[in-house]
């Protein structure tokens, strides 16, 4: 018996703790504060994205992408697999 009535009131609260937050969820991301908030958020993450993106690095010319990725190795081993099936031919 008593076992049950802890059910039933834990059950009871759990319940209205749903509907508190289900409540709160909908009234809080539909009010005109959260949508204000979510706007600054999103202006000060473009500001700080923007200046990361000016202190990158930036390769200016052909030849400093060159020097920058070598890919001599890369070519190498395309060139040797392509020796070794025709070898297995």
């Amino acid at each position: 018996m008593i076992n049950l009535i802890k059910k039933n009131l834990l059950n009871i609260i759990s319940f209205f703790l749903v509907i508190f937050f289900l409540i709160l969820c909908l009234f809080y991301y539909n009010s005109n504060t959260f949508i204000k908030n979510i706007e600054k958020k999103r202006e000060s993450y473009l500001i700080y994205l923007n200046s990361y993106v000016e202190k990158l690095d930036k390769i200016s010319s052909s030849s400093d992408f060159k020097k920058r990725i070598d890919n001599d190795e890369f070519f190498k081993k395309i060139y040797k697999q392509k020796q070794y099936w025709e070898l297995i031919k």
